[in-house]
């Protein structure tokens, strides 16, 4: 009976629909003296404890091994990578990897197949980028040799890293196990991991737990000297996500000041003024110590930003990167939806849940993705939604269900807002998909194996100081080989911020002798490059050999934007120059 008081009191019936229906079924299990209803946000907290407490009207999925869907997506990753040796490494992989693989074959930290365009971070050292991802690449090469292999499996460790410390963020926010079980799913969605960008989500990712153990709202029962502990630990690895990329640094670093001033309001805790001055200070610091202490690692990068400006200037909206988007964060734009139609039918409900455990930690996430996603449609590259709002992915999906999902009307309004994820789960799966089926059949006709002994024979062919120009998959190969001087296939000249380069011109200037590069370069790049240095009068003549037994999707342009780097087999083409 004073459970039901208390409730009654707060007026829960009309914060929740049907809450009365099965309030009575479920507050037997509830411990009323377990529920703070101190502050302004009490009635809140009354009625999340309350909903943590009872179970929703409708049990979709079962609460129990919540972890279960997250050991299927990891063991279909391994499966993948064993069976077929996917994914496939991106065009920029080597850019980043190539530094560390140089200094443990040859000694010297820079990446000499950049030379065309970064005469620093070629020659010197390697500084296009911030380091701290480099630590973790050349302590895994140390011990598991220099490859695509092995940098790929490094990749495939650090996303398993992630996972953990997705689940225990949720283990700590008593996250219900369906919640975790379907957002788990978006998983899924992850299929690009070959950039410092999975170093980066690791530590932000350990940054949220550590910032969860910090706030007593979020984390109760700490003593004052743990809370302490737990906000400089949050420090430390909001500046090292910073130290591995500037602009996912740059979304964990709002993240957890936003939300931890919401969670100071709500709970009604002191701001952490000095470890929150300390993480707005230190990569100002660092920056400054480089540029002041290190003058020719400071050169590298700004030679380097002057070319990939990180801001390309405002455009108009193009279809493709819309579908973009919408393929690789649907959670986070149906939520956005779901949280809108909110507003308009449960104003009270939204308000009070954002001062709830989820809440705060959706909250600060979704406007740091959500902006992220604009800026992705008219400022920046397309392809930065895919490193970093679909990484924060399942755990806003996660939070918005343990919110919402039991404050919906009806068991049709809960069944249909479940059957709504698991068809945005299905719409950014094509990838997926297609690498478990497309990507296998490519991988029994031209294995890894295969391709680098293919890779091997035509290196060794050249006279010593040949130049070849290589993509990245085959460029972890190319460094083996001391003959020849390669060139990496996205940076064959310099690029400036206002023009675009010629890369005809470019392959005509340095006449290179081979050409070996992945499908992905060849159809969406190189196909139309060849097709114009074909009337140069500079060329002898020009073989071109795909070594392809069954046709990659990059080869057909109604698909390419949607499933790529699913085959190893190299396009080799020769040249002769007159």
């Amino acid at each position: 009976m004073k459970a039901c008081n208390l409730f009654n009191a707060w007026s829960l019936p009309q914060l929740i629909p049907n809450a009365s229906g099965y309030c009575a079924q479920g507050l037997k299990q509830a411990d009323p003296l377990a529920i703070d209803t101190s502050g302004g946000f009490g009635k809140a907290r009354v009625v999340y404890e309350y909903l943590n407490r009872v179970k929703a009207p409708v049990a979709i999925m079962k609460d129990r091994r919540p972890w279960l869907v997250f050991a299927l997506v990891f063991c279909w990753k391994i499966a993948l990578f064993v069976i077929s040796a996917q994914p496939v490494p991106a065009s920029d992989s080597y850019f980043y990897d190539g530094a560390v693989v140089h200094h443990l074959l040859h000694g010297g930290y820079y990446n000499p197949c950049l030379a065309a365009a970064f005469p620093i971070s070629s020659a010197q050292v390697f500084s296009v980028y911030p380091p701290f991802y480099q630590v973790p690449l050349l302590a895994w090469m140390s011990v598991f040799g220099v490859s695509a292999l092995s940098a790929m499996a490094l990749h495939i460790f650090l996303i398993g890293i992630y996972m953990v410390l997705l689940l225990a963020i949720f283990r700590r926010l008593q996250t219900p196990g369906w919640c975790v079980q379907l957002a788990g799913a978006f998983l899924l969605l992850i299929t690009f991991h070959d950039r410092p960008d999975t170093v980066a989500h690791v530590m932000g990712m350990l940054a949220i737990y550590s910032w969860v153990r910090s706030r007593r709202i979020l984390s109760e029962g700490l003593a004052d000297n743990r809370i302490s502990r737990w906000n400089w630990l949050t420090v430390v690895c909001v500046v090292l996500t910073i130290a591995t990329s500037l602009q996912i640094g740059g979304v964990y670093f709002l993240w957890v000041f936003l939300g931890t001033a919401l969670a100071c309001y709500a709970g009604k805790e002191r701001f952490p003024i000095v470890p929150m001055a300390a993480m707005a200070a230190a990569p100002i610091v660092l920056v400054l110590m480089v540029k002041t202490f290190l003058p020719l690692p400071w050169e590298g990068f700004v030679e380097h930003a002057r070319q990939t400006p990180f801001i390309t200037g405002f455009r108009a909206l193009s279809w493709q990167e819309v579908l973009k988007v919408v393929r690789s964060v649907p959670g986070i734009l149906l939520v956005t939806i779901l949280l809108c139609w909110s507003w308009f039918t449960r104003r009270r409900e939204l308000m009070a849940a954002m001062a709830t455990r989820p809440g705060i930690i959706m909250l600060p996430a979704l406007l740091g993705s959500l902006g992220v996603v604009a800026a992705c449609l008219t400022i920046l590259s397309a392809n930065i939604v895919g490193n970093i709002p679909i990484y924060l992915q399942p755990l806003i999906v996660a939070c918005y269900l343990a919110l919402f999902g039991p404050l919906v009307a009806s068991k049709l309004q809960s069944r249909l807002q479940v059957g709504c994820f698991v068809l945005m789960v299905l719409l950014g799966s094509v990838r997926a998909v297609g690498m478990s089926t497309w990507g296998i059949v490519c991988a029994r006709d031209t294995s890894y194996a295969s391709v680098m002994r293919r890779v091997a024979k035509e290196l060794e062919s050249h006279p010593t100081g040949t130049e070849v120009v290589i993509s990245s998959p085959f460029l972890y190969e190319a460094a083996l080989h001391q003959n020849i001087k390669p060139i990496h296939s996205d940076w064959l000249v310099r690029v400036w911020r206002d023009q675009q380069p010629d890369d005809a011109r470019a392959l005509v200037a340095r006449k290179p002798a081979q050409l070996i590069l992945s499908q992905f370069e060849y159809y969406r790049r190189y196909q139309g490059i060849l097709e114009k240095v074909k009337s140069d009068p500079q060329l002898g003549s020009m073989e071109i050999e795909n070594t392809a037994k069954t046709p990659s999707p990059d080869s057909f342009k109604s698909i390419q934007r949607v499933l790529q780097n699913v085959s190893w087999a190299p396009v080799i083409v020769n040249l002769t120059w007159k």
